[in-house]
Protein backbone atom coordinates (compact mmCIF):
# COMPACT_ATOMS: atom_id res chain seq x y z
CA UNK A 1 0.00 0.00 0.00
CA UNK A 2 2.83 2.36 0.40
CA UNK A 3 4.21 1.56 -2.15
CA UNK A 4 1.29 2.90 -4.36
CA UNK A 5 1.00 5.99 -2.66
CA UNK A 6 4.97 6.38 -3.24
CA UNK A 7 3.97 6.15 -6.62
CA UNK A 8 1.45 8.91 -6.83
CA UNK A 9 3.59 11.23 -5.12
CA UNK A 10 6.32 10.73 -7.83
CA UNK A 11 3.33 11.43 -10.32
CA UNK A 12 2.63 14.79 -8.21
CA UNK A 13 6.33 15.48 -8.85
CA UNK A 14 6.69 14.84 -11.84
CA UNK A 15 3.47 16.66 -12.90
CA UNK A 16 4.56 19.26 -11.18
CA UNK A 17 8.31 19.63 -12.79
CA UNK A 18 5.99 19.56 -16.37
CA UNK A 19 3.87 22.33 -15.48
CA UNK A 20 4.36 25.89 -16.62
CA UNK A 21 5.59 29.01 -14.58
CA UNK A 22 3.01 31.59 -14.16
CA UNK A 23 3.91 34.81 -15.84
CA UNK A 24 6.22 37.22 -13.50
CA UNK A 25 6.76 34.64 -10.74
CA UNK A 26 9.64 32.66 -10.45
CA UNK A 27 8.17 30.33 -7.95
CA UNK A 28 4.08 30.16 -9.16
CA UNK A 29 2.69 27.39 -11.54
CA UNK A 30 -0.22 27.18 -13.57
CA UNK A 31 -1.61 23.19 -12.56
CA UNK A 32 -4.70 21.61 -14.27
CA UNK A 33 -7.61 21.62 -11.49
CA UNK A 34 -8.50 18.21 -12.96
CA UNK A 35 -5.47 16.26 -13.08
CA UNK A 36 -4.71 17.56 -9.02
CA UNK A 37 -8.10 15.98 -7.78
CA UNK A 38 -7.62 12.58 -9.59
CA UNK A 39 -3.69 12.74 -7.56
CA UNK A 40 -5.42 13.14 -4.90
CA UNK A 41 -8.68 10.36 -5.18
CA UNK A 42 -5.58 8.03 -5.99
CA UNK A 43 -4.56 8.81 -2.51
CA UNK A 44 -8.06 8.44 -0.27
CA UNK A 45 -8.30 4.71 -2.78
CA UNK A 46 -4.81 4.05 -1.54
CA UNK A 47 -5.58 4.78 2.09
CA UNK A 48 -5.39 1.91 4.61
CA UNK A 49 -8.54 -0.59 5.26
CA UNK A 50 -7.71 -0.12 8.80
CA UNK A 51 -8.10 3.39 9.09
CA UNK A 52 -11.42 3.26 6.85
CA UNK A 53 -12.69 0.34 9.50
CA UNK A 54 -12.24 2.85 12.63
CA UNK A 55 -13.75 5.24 10.96
CA UNK A 56 -16.91 3.49 10.40
CA UNK A 57 -16.45 1.95 14.03
CA UNK A 58 -16.11 5.67 15.65
CA UNK A 59 -19.13 6.49 13.28
CA UNK A 60 -21.17 3.87 15.04
CA UNK A 61 -19.86 4.74 18.78
CA UNK A 62 -23.99 6.08 19.29
CA UNK A 63 -25.26 2.97 17.90
CA UNK A 64 -23.46 1.24 20.55
CA UNK A 65 -24.18 3.45 23.27
CA UNK A 66 -28.16 3.21 21.98
CA UNK A 67 -27.72 -0.80 21.96
CA UNK A 68 -26.17 -0.30 25.55
CA UNK A 69 -29.36 1.84 26.78
CA UNK A 70 -31.77 0.13 25.15
CA UNK A 71 -30.40 -3.67 26.81
CA UNK A 72 -30.06 -2.22 30.30
CA UNK A 73 -33.81 -0.76 30.29
CA UNK A 74 -35.03 -3.78 28.68
CA UNK A 75 -33.13 -5.25 32.07
CA UNK A 76 -34.90 -2.72 34.37
CA UNK A 77 -38.18 -3.80 32.76
CA UNK A 78 -38.29 -7.37 33.06
CA UNK A 79 -36.84 -7.19 36.43
CA UNK A 80 -39.50 -4.28 36.97
CA UNK A 81 -42.03 -6.81 35.74
CA UNK A 82 -40.69 -9.77 37.36
CA UNK A 83 -40.70 -7.72 40.70
CA UNK A 84 -44.12 -6.57 40.19
CA UNK A 85 -45.35 -10.17 40.23
CA UNK A 86 -43.91 -11.69 43.19
CA UNK A 87 -45.02 -8.58 44.96
CA UNK A 88 -48.63 -9.77 43.64
CA UNK A 89 -48.80 -13.10 45.77
CA UNK A 90 -49.28 -12.29 49.05
CA UNK A 91 -47.74 -15.22 50.89
CA UNK A 92 -44.06 -14.06 49.64
CA UNK A 93 -44.64 -10.03 49.59
CA UNK A 94 -41.38 -9.29 51.96
CA UNK A 95 -39.35 -11.79 49.69
CA UNK A 96 -40.47 -10.24 46.41
CA UNK A 97 -39.61 -7.28 47.62
CA UNK A 98 -36.22 -7.60 48.60
CA UNK A 99 -35.60 -9.75 45.58
CA UNK A 100 -37.03 -7.24 43.09
CA UNK A 101 -34.66 -5.18 44.98
CA UNK A 102 -31.77 -7.03 44.52
CA UNK A 103 -32.79 -7.48 40.76
CA UNK A 104 -32.83 -3.36 40.24
CA UNK A 105 -29.30 -3.36 41.77
CA UNK A 106 -28.20 -5.84 39.86
CA UNK A 107 -29.76 -4.55 36.87
CA UNK A 108 -28.42 -1.43 36.91
CA UNK A 109 -24.91 -2.56 37.94
CA UNK A 110 -24.87 -4.47 34.68
CA UNK A 111 -26.56 -1.51 32.46
CA UNK A 112 -23.61 0.63 33.98
CA UNK A 113 -21.17 -1.85 33.28
CA UNK A 114 -22.26 -1.77 29.74
CA UNK A 115 -22.36 1.68 29.39
CA UNK A 116 -18.98 2.55 30.63
CA UNK A 117 -17.83 -0.72 28.39
CA UNK A 118 -19.26 1.00 25.92
CA UNK A 119 -17.49 4.30 26.34
CA UNK A 120 -13.85 2.64 26.82
CA UNK A 121 -14.57 0.68 23.75
CA UNK A 122 -15.02 3.84 21.57
CA UNK A 123 -12.40 5.80 22.82
CA UNK A 124 -10.20 3.17 22.55
CA UNK A 125 -10.72 2.96 18.69
CA UNK A 126 -11.21 6.58 18.59
CA UNK A 127 -7.74 6.85 19.75
CA UNK A 128 -5.82 3.87 17.76
CA UNK A 129 -7.68 5.67 14.59
CA UNK A 130 -6.48 9.29 14.97
CA UNK A 131 -3.10 7.87 15.92
CA UNK A 132 -2.76 5.64 13.02
CA UNK A 133 -3.70 8.46 10.83
CA UNK A 134 -1.76 10.99 12.11
CA UNK A 135 1.44 8.61 11.24
CA UNK A 136 0.10 8.21 7.95
CA UNK A 137 -0.28 11.89 7.62
CA UNK A 138 3.26 12.73 8.82
CA UNK A 139 5.15 10.32 6.66
CA UNK A 140 2.87 11.91 3.66
CA UNK A 141 4.29 15.06 4.80
CA UNK A 142 7.67 14.28 5.57
CA UNK A 143 7.44 12.56 1.95
CA UNK A 144 5.65 15.87 0.39
CA UNK A 145 8.64 18.30 1.82
CA UNK A 146 11.06 16.37 0.56
CA UNK A 147 9.97 16.49 -2.90
CA UNK A 148 8.93 20.15 -2.25
CA UNK A 149 12.87 20.84 -1.40
CA UNK A 150 14.03 18.47 -4.34
CA UNK A 151 11.78 20.76 -6.71
CA UNK A 152 12.66 23.59 -5.49
CA UNK A 153 16.23 22.52 -5.33
CA UNK A 154 16.31 21.86 -8.99
CA UNK A 155 14.44 24.66 -10.08
CA UNK A 156 16.95 27.34 -8.70
CA UNK A 157 20.30 25.62 -10.23
CA UNK A 158 18.29 25.66 -13.19
CA UNK A 159 17.74 29.52 -13.01
CA UNK A 160 21.39 29.63 -11.78
CA UNK A 161 22.36 27.77 -15.16
CA UNK A 162 20.34 30.06 -17.37
CA UNK A 163 22.08 33.34 -15.24
CA UNK A 164 25.36 31.63 -16.54
CA UNK A 165 24.67 31.16 -19.92
CA UNK A 166 23.15 35.23 -19.56
CA UNK A 167 25.78 36.24 -18.70
CA UNK A 168 28.10 34.68 -21.42
CA UNK A 169 25.88 35.41 -24.54
CA UNK A 170 25.91 39.15 -22.98
CA UNK A 171 30.19 38.91 -22.69
CA UNK A 172 30.28 37.78 -26.11
CA UNK A 173 28.16 40.30 -27.58
CA UNK A 174 29.97 42.84 -25.77
CA UNK A 175 33.43 41.89 -27.14
CA UNK A 176 31.39 41.53 -30.49
CA UNK A 177 30.43 45.34 -30.33
CA UNK A 178 33.35 46.16 -29.58
CA UNK A 179 35.32 44.51 -32.16
CA UNK A 180 33.14 46.13 -34.92
CA UNK A 181 33.21 49.42 -33.37
CA UNK A 182 37.57 49.05 -33.81
CA UNK A 183 37.42 48.07 -37.36
CA UNK A 184 35.19 50.86 -38.63
CA UNK A 185 37.31 53.69 -36.65
CA UNK A 186 40.62 51.82 -38.30
CA UNK A 187 38.42 52.27 -41.59
CA UNK A 188 37.63 55.55 -41.24
CA UNK A 189 41.40 56.82 -40.49
CA UNK A 190 42.05 54.74 -43.27
CA UNK A 191 39.97 56.65 -45.73
CA UNK A 192 41.21 59.97 -44.28
CA UNK A 193 44.93 59.09 -44.84
CA UNK A 194 44.03 58.31 -48.44
CA UNK A 195 43.50 62.16 -49.27
CA UNK A 196 45.41 63.80 -46.76
CA UNK A 197 48.55 65.54 -47.76
CA UNK A 198 52.22 66.88 -46.05
CA UNK A 199 51.44 69.81 -44.15
CA UNK A 200 54.85 70.57 -44.54
CA UNK A 201 54.81 70.57 -48.27
CA UNK A 202 53.46 73.86 -49.62
CA UNK A 203 53.36 73.08 -53.30
CA UNK A 204 49.64 72.79 -54.77
CA UNK A 205 48.46 69.30 -56.29
CA UNK A 206 45.83 70.18 -58.99
CA UNK A 207 44.28 66.59 -59.86
CA UNK A 208 43.42 66.92 -63.53
CA UNK A 209 40.24 64.16 -64.73
CA UNK A 210 40.33 63.22 -68.75
CA UNK A 211 37.16 62.73 -69.77
CA UNK A 212 36.99 59.39 -71.50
Amino acid sequence: MANKIEQVIADIEEYIDGCKMQAFSNTKIIVDRPQIEQFLDELREYTPEEVKKYQRMLNNRDKILNDANKQAKEIEEKSQAYAEHLVSENSITKMAYSRADDILKEANSQAEAIVESANADAKIIREGAMAYANDMLSTLQSILNGSIEDISRNFTDLLNTLSDHRNIVTANQKELNEANGQEEAEDDKNGQSFFETDGDDDEDYNVDFEDD
